[in-house]
C-alpha cells in the first residue's frame, strides 16, 4: 500500500505490515474442524477484470415521430374561417337608455320622509371555501415540558420545602435554638446561628433534616453581635445562599424558619413583611424589623426572601416597651450585611473584638453567590447511612454534583446479616430538585430493582426492571461493589465487576444530583444500624467522537481503520457495521488502548469458513500485541454458537457492536447482548480507539459502518 494508508501500529522506521497468525490450536479445538487462517500475503496484488462491452440498443427517432403527428393534425383541421359578429355601437346604446330613464322620472315634490319598513334581506348562500390541504406537522426536537403556573401559596410551600433541609436544630446544655447551613465543603457543613444559642459551649448537638444527629464544633463566637459559626461533619448537607438585604424596602415579604419553643418535629414557618430597616447601636449591626412571629427556639434560624435566600439571622423580639406597654409584631433579625462581614473571623475561630459605637455604615451591595457548577468528577467519598425506620424516609448521602451521562461506583458494607433482617442500598441519580429521579438498588434477597419517581414524595414508584443477582454477598459485614454507567436513555449496572443488566433510563434523561442511599423499601432498616459506604465517586461522560457513516477500505498487508482521535483508557465505544454481501469472509470491531508505542488490543467479530463442513460460522476474538512482538497473541474468544447459543450474526445484514472498558475489565456486546467480559489487566495504557475491519490477511472486503461513537470520562 502507499505511505498514506492507515495503520494500526508502527514499530520500525519503515512501515511494518501487521501480520496475523493463524488461529491458535486452542481456537481450533473450540471451533471444531476449522480451516487454517492464512497468514498475511505481503505480495498480494489487486487483479482487475475487464468488464465486457455491450452494444447499446439504438434509441427511437422522437423528433420524426412528433413531426408526423403534427402534420396529421393539420390535415384533419377544417378549411373554412369563421366570420366574427359585428361590433355593437356602445355609446349610442347608452345615450338612448339614459334619455328614456329621465323622461320616465316624475316631478319631485316635498313629502315627509317615510319611516323605513324593515325588509328581510335574503341571506346569500356563502360559497364554501375550498378545503385546505393539511400541511405536514413538522417533527420538533424534544424540549422540556413547561411547568404550569403555580399559585403564590404553592410557590411559598415549594420554597420552604427546598430550604427546610438547610435549617438545623441546635441543642446545648442550657438552650435549644436554630441555625442555617450557609456553606458546604465535601462532607463538612458550616452553620450560622446566635451566640446566645451556643453560649460558651465548645460542642453542641445538631439535628439535620429532622432525622440525622451530629456533634457540632463551635468555631467562633461574637457575643456583641450575637453570632456564632458551628461546623458539622460528616454527611450530605444542603446549604442556603445569601441574598441582598440592602435592597429590602418596607412592605417586602419575608419568611422566618426555626424550631420555635424547641417543639419536636419539623421547624416552624412564619410569614410577615419588612417593617423597617434599622441600625442597632447595641448589637452594632444592621437589623431587619419584621412582624413575622419570632419565638424562643427560633433564634438563630434564617429570615428568608421569597426566593429562599438568607436575608438575616433571627435574633430577638420585643414583647414590652420600656413604659410597660405590651408590644406585638416586633421581631428583629441581624442583616446578612453584618453576618457576611463577620463570618470569615468566626470560621477561623478568632476572638471577636469589642466594637466601638459608630454611625450606621452605608450599605454595601452583597451579590448572591451562584450554585457550584458540576466539576466533571467527584469523590471518593466514604461515610455512613444511619438507619431511622420511624421517619419513613430514604437515607441518602449526596455527591452535590449534577450529572446526566456519567459513571459512578461505591462499595457498600452490609449492616447485618440478611438472615436477621432485610436491607437494601444503591444509588439515586439524575435527581432534579423537587422533580423526578431514578433509583437502582440491590436487596438482601439477592435481587436488583430499577424504579423512577416523579417527585421525591410521590406515593408510588414506577418499576422499570428487576432481576436476580448471582454474586451478591449477603453476610453480615459483607462488601459489594456497585457501578452504574448512564448515557442518554441507556444504562448498564454492574455488581462486583459482573454485568447485571442493561437499564432503561428513558423516563429521566436530564441533569440531576447523584446519591448513595439505603432504606428504599419499608422494613429494610433497623433502628441504630448503620450502612457504611466507601469509595463513592463518579465522572461525567462526554462524547469525544461521532461519525454518522463511513467505509473501512482494506489494503493488502494492513488492517483498515477509522481513527476516532479519542485518547483514553476508560470509554464506551459503539458502531453499527454492515455485513458485506455474498459468501466472503469478513471481520470488524475495535482497536483500543493503542498507545502507538507500547501495545494495543483488538476485539473483533468474524465470519469464517470451515473447509471440513463447507459452512460459514461466527466467531469473536480478543487479541493483543506488544511493541516487541512479531505478531498478535490471543487473549480470548469463542464460537458464537457455543458462547451465546447462536451465530446468526454472520447471516444478518448488520450488527451493532458495543464495548465498555473500565480499569482491568471490558464488556463486549453484540446487538445489546453481552457476549463476554474481557481481562484488560495486561494493558492499562491510555490510547486511541478506532473502528477496524479486515483483521485477518485473507479478508479484502470493504466494510461500511454507521454511528461510530466514543464516550469518555
Amino acid at each position: 500500500g502507499s505511505s498514506s494508508s492507515p495503520y494500526i501500529h508502527q514499530f520500525n522506521s519503515n512501515r511494518l505490515l501487521v501480520l496475523i497468525l493463524a488461529v491458535s490450536a486452542s481456537m481450533a479445538a473450540c471451533a471444531g474442524e476449522i480451516g487454517q487462517t492464512p497468514t498475511p500475503d505481503l505480495g498480494a496484488t489487486v487483479v482487475s477484470a475487464a468488464l465486457p462491452t455491450e452494444t447499446p440498443t439504438p434509441l427511437p427517432d422522437i423528433s420524426a415521430t412528433v413531426a408526423a403527428g403534427i402534420e396529421a393534425t393539420h390535415a384533419a383541421a377544417p378549411t373554412h374561417t369563421p366570420i366574427p359578429p359585428p361590433t355593437p355601437d356602445v355609446d349610442a346604446t347608452v345615450e338612448a337608455r339614459m334619455a328614456a330613464t329621465v323622461a320616465a322620472m316624475p316631478t319631485p315634490t316635498a313629502t315627509p320622509t317615510p319611516t323605513p319598513t324593515a325588509t328581510t334581506v335574503p341571506t346569500a348562500t356563502p360559497t364554501p371555501r375550498p378545503t385546505a390541504t393539511p400541511r405536514p406537522t413538522p417533527t420538533l426536537r424534544p424540549t422540556a415540558t413547561p411547568m404550569p403556573t403555580k399559585s403564590p401559596a404553592a410557590v411559598l410551600s415549594e420554597m420552604v420545602r427546598q430550604a427546610r433541609p438547610a435549617v438545623v436544630r441546635i441543642e446545648s446544655s442550657t438552650s435549644v435554638g436554630s441555625g442555617a447551613i450557609f456553606e458546604t465543603q465535601g462532607q463538612t457543613g458550616y452553620i450560622i446561628t446566635n451566640y446566645h444559642v451556643v453560649g460558651g459551649a465548645a460542642e453542641v448537638n445538631v439535628t439535620v433534616n429532622d432525622s440525622t444527629y451530629y456533634r457540632g464544633t463551635v468555631l467562633g463566637t461574637d457575643s456583641v453581635r450575637d453570632l456564632a459559626v458551628v461546623r458539622i461533619c460528616c454527611g450530605s448537607f444542603r446549604k442556603l445562599p445569601f441574598g441582598n438585604a440592602s435592597r429590602l424596602e418596607p412592605g417586602d415579604e419575608v419568611v422566618a424558619i426555626g424550631y420555635a419553643l424547641g417543639l419536636s418535629g419539623e421547624a416552624t414557618v412564619t410569614r410577615g413583611i419588612v417593617s423597617a430597616m434599622r441600625y442597632d447601636i447595641v448589637l452594632q449591626s444592621n437589623v431587619i424589623q419584621t412582624d413575622a412571629a419570632i419565638n424562643p427556639g427560633g433564634s438563630g434560624g434564617p429570615m428568608l426572601s421569597m426566593n429562599g435566600e438568607i436575608l438575616g439571622i433571627n435574633t430577638f423580639r420585643i414583647d414590652e416597651a420600656e413604659s410597660g406597654r405590651i408590644a406585638e409584631g416586633l421581631g428583629f433579625a441581624i442583616s446578612e450585611e453584618t453576618v457576611q462581614q463577620r463570618i470569615p473571623a468566626l470560621r477561623t475561630a478568632r476572638a471577636a473584638p469589642t466594637p466601638t459605637p459608630t454611625r450606621r455604615p452605608s450599605p454595601t451591595p452583597i451579590w448572591i453567590q451562584p450554585l457550584p457548577s458540576p466539576t466533571g468528577s467527584f469523590g471518593p467519598i466514604s461515610g455512613e447511612l444511619r438507619h431511622n425506620p420511624s421517619d419513613g424516609l430514604i437515607m441518602v448521602e449526596s455527591a452535590n454534583d449534577f450529572m446526566a451521562d456519567m459513571m459512578a461506583e461505591a462499595t457498600f458494607v452490609n449492616p447485618y446479616s440478611a438472615v436477621s433482617n432485610s436491607w437494601d442500598y444503591g444509588f439515586i441519580f439524575r435527581e432534579e430538585i423537587g422533580g423526578p429521579r431514578i433509583h437502582v438498588v440491590v436487596t438482601s434477597d439477592g435481587r436488583w430493582d430499577l424504579q423512577w419517581r416523579e417527585t421525591p414524595n410521590a406515593d408510588t414508584s414506577h418499576r422499570i426492571g428487576s432481576g436476580q443477582i448471582h454474586n451478591l454477598d449477603t453476610s453480615a459485614g459483607g462488601r459489594n461493589h456497585l457501578r452504574i454507567i448512564a448515557i442518554e436513555e441507556r444504562g448498564w449496572f454492574f455488581v462486583n465487576d459482573a454485568f447485571v443488566a442493561q437499564l432503561d433510563l428513558s423516563n429521566v434523561t436530564d441533569f440531576g444530583n447523584i446519591n448513595v442511599m439505603t432504606g428504599a423499601f419499608i422494613g429494610n432498616q433497623v433502628a441504630g444500624a448503620v450502612t457504611r459506604f466507601e469509595g463513592f465517586q463518579g465522572n461525567v461522560l462526554t462524547r469525544q467522537y461521532r461519525r454518522a457513516n463511513g467505509t473501512l477500505e482494506k489494503e493488502p498487508g494492513f488492517i483498515a481503520q477509522n481513527k476516532s482521535g479519542a485518547w483514553t483508557r476508560d470509554f464506551m465505544a459503539e458502531a453499527e457495521f454492515i455485513n458485506p454481501r455474498g459468501g466472503a469472509r469478513w471481520s470488524y470491531g475495535f482497536a483500543i488502548r493503542n498507545s502507538g508505542q507500547d501495545r494495543l488490543d483488538a476485539i473483533v467479530l468474524e465470519k469464517s469458513y470451515s473447509n471440513t463442513t463447507s459452512e460459514f460460522y461466527g466467531y469473536w476474538h480478543h487479541y493483543t500485541r506488544y511493541s516487541g512482538d512479531s505478531d498478535y497473541s490471543r487473549q480470548g474468544g469463542c464460537h458464537l454458537l457455543w458462547c451465546v447459543g447462536f451465530d446468526s450474526y454472520v447471516t444478518s445484514t448488520k450488527n451493532h457492536l458495543l464495548l465498555l472498558a473500565i480499569d482491568d475489565y471490558a464488556w463486549f456486546f453484540i446487538d445489546d447482548l453481552l457476549v463476554d467480559s474481557l481481562d484488560l489487566s495486561h494493558n492499562l495504557d491510555s490510547g486511541e480507539v478506532s473502528a477496524i475491519s479486515g483483521f485477518f490477511p485473507d479478508q479484502w472486503e470493504s466494510v461500511q459502518f454507521r454511528n461510530f461513537n466514543v464516550w469518555t470520562p
